[in-house]
């Protein structure tokens, strides 16, 4: 296990993700893209797979062995359905009318297939119990690169202590869903700020997006940690959960991409909260933290004007490493693929009405 993670961190320190290729995930039946950079913007209509696609990225880079994957398939499964009873999950990740999914990047290979009616399966038995009375009707395989394990689809959906057991990962891999920031996730994210010694950074960030905000404060209770910002116009910090969406937002991405240093973050609808004004400010700080950081972003964005500033940073700034990726439905094959363009591409789909999303 420790050279695994040796080799993980090896690998996530010289290679980000150039090339990947998905297989039966979701609404993606096979989806293979290359020129992958740094910050990667995802555009396109409504319901052509974005935050699908983040979510396959999100169990590839963070899942290094099958159990590892196990768990991170369930939290995504209570991430997107925490309204229902662990009882009521649903394995729909797995395209319709497929069995096994395949996914693959420049240096790891994932595959998950659902095995109906199994006679037989080989998985490690609960604490307590006898392997040979474990007979699953239905069990999921679960391999990277390689390395195979099986389990009951029931254990996978309700997951147990033993199945749940810490892992000694690295956790380099942040996602920021659609929904506003919970203050509990920023100041955990905050926290890894601080032990980078970053806090100075965030703070000028802080006086671009507004300038009668002066710092952020954290305020240790008993059961809980409080963020607060000092603002010019107040003799006391207020309470960060107290101020818009925007700002909360602003903070929880610039803290990610420092939590994230030497991995990744996944973004989705990034745009949400924030005002159009600041979109300019906001790229201009992604591309230099994530260069600084050495943080691969995935972002997806449902703005027009938020991919316009995200071109406009690229056509000013030569030397930053980005890429956008048009998501569209195929009308000869039904599938799902995507478009690389570059900027002088997007720059005239931008200024000629060219398709860029759903309006």
């Amino acid at each position: 296990m420790h050279d695994q993670l040796e080799f993980f961190v090896k690998i996530m320190k010289n290679h980000f993700i150039k090339n990947i290729s998905i297989e039966n995930f979701k609404c993606f039946q096979k989806l293979h893209i290359e020129g992958m950079e740094n910050v990667n913007l995802i555009g396109g209509k409504n319901n052509v797979g974005k935050t699908a696609f983040l979510e396959a990225v999100e169990l590839l880079v963070s899942s290094n062995e099958p159990y590892e994957l196990a768990v991170n398939i369930y939290n995504l499964l209570t991430r997107r359905q925490s309204h229902q009873d662990s009882s009521d999950f649903i394995l729909d990740f797995i395209k319709e009318d497929e069995r096994q999914i395949k996914m693959s990047t420049d240096y790891k290979k994932c595959e998950m297939c659902l095995n109906v009616q199994a006679d037989r399966v080989d998985f490690e038995p609960e604490f307590g119990e006898e392997r040979e009375n474990l007979i699953p009707t239905t069990s999921l395989s679960l391999a990277i690169n390689g390395d195979k394990k099986s389990f009951p689809v029931e254990r996978l959906l309700r997951p147990t202590a033993f199945l749940m057991r810490q892992f000694s990962k690295i956790d380099k891999v942040n996602f920021i869903d659609s929904a506003k920031p919970r203050e509990r996730e920023i100041a955990i994210l905050y926290g890894s700020l601080v032990d980078l010694d970053r806090e100075d950074f965030l703070n000028d960030s802080l006086r671009k997006f507004d300038d009668n905000l002066i710092s952020i404060k954290q305020r240790v209770t008993k059961n809980n940690v409080i963020l607060k910002l000092k603002l010019k116009d107040r003799q006391t910090p207020v309470l960060l959960s107290s101020l818009g969406e925007g700002l909360n937002r602003y903070i929880a991405i610039l803290c990610a991409i420092w939590a994230g240093k030497e991995g990744f973050l996944l973004i989705d609808e990034i745009e949400n909260g924030i005002h159009y004004t600041n979109y300019s400010k906001l790229w201009q700080l992604i591309f230099q933290a994530s260069a600084e950081a050495n943080c691969q972003l995935f972002i997806t964005s449902h703005s027009k004007e938020c991919i316009e500033a995200f071109n406009q940073f690229q056509l000013e700034d030569q030397s930053n490493r980005g890429a956008y990726f048009e998501f569209y439905k195929n009308l000869k094959t039904n599938m799902i693929t995507a478009s690389k363009r570059d900027k002088e591409q997007l720059n005239y789909s931008l200024t000629h009405q060219g398709r860029m999303r759903g309006e």
